[in-house]
């Protein structure tokens, strides 16, 4: 894909417009919660619950045998038919940050999507492994048979956040573009690597990178 995803006419809607569905990913690596992970997938199946009463919820698990774990851990309640499993393994639990980043165009054909696949690294490589998790955007490109535009920057997608009218909002250093344009890039080049990819009109709002 030559062209980015802002110069096809995609952008990333507002954090609170209306969507088809929530991403999670079972949770498994007890180091993650040291000596609470027993809670863990009970307060995930709660979440499921209440997710699943308005929209669908798909989760990430490692194969069958996590399935079925996780489908014996769904409370009562849980609207079922809005429950998706994906035999798609992760080494952590944090879709927010490993997760695709959908962005979607109005065109003749009606709305269309695609998805945005950040190169993923815990955190700066403080986690590992990762490398389950990084590839997971991808997954679910190929599943869905949505185009994966994949722009070369290490991000985590709970490091961002829109309005869906050109403002981003971010931290200056860390967990958000760190290779954006050059290595180590900051500030206006990574600000500069965003437009190109969630916004055509970013050129002209606010952006705080």
């Amino acid at each position: 894909m030559s062209s980015t995803p802002a110069q096809l006419g995609y952008s990333m809607p507002a954090e609170w417009a209306p969507h088809r569905g929530t991403w999670l990913s079972w949770p498994h690596k007890e180091a993650s919660w040291p000596g609470k992970f027993e809670t863990v997938p009970g307060i995930f199946a709660r979440m499921v619950q209440l997710l699943s009463e308005r929209e669908e919820v798909h989760v990430n698990v490692s194969g069958p045998e996590m399935e079925s774990r996780a489908r014996g851990t769904l409370v009562r309640g849980t609207n079922l038919p809005n429950v998706f499993f994906h035999h798609f393994p992760t080494d952590d639990a944090w879709c927010r940050d490993h997760g695709p980043i959908f962005v979607q165009r109005t065109t003749s054909r009606g709305a269309e999507q695609a998805i945005i696949d950040w190169g993923y690294n815990a955190w700066g490589g403080k986690y590992p492994p990762f490398d389950l998790d990084d590839v997971i955007p991808s997954l679910v490109g190929q599943a869905f048979g949505i185009p994966v535009y994949h722009p070369g920057i290490v991000m985590e997608g709970g490091s961002i956040d829109v309005n869906g009218a050109g403002t981003l909002l971010t931290t200056p250093a860390g967990r958000c573009a760190a290779d954006a344009g050059a290595p180590g890039a900051r500030g206006p080049a990574a600000a500069g690597e965003l437009r190109q990819l969630l916004y055509r009109q970013l050129a002209r709002a606010a952006t705080h990178v």
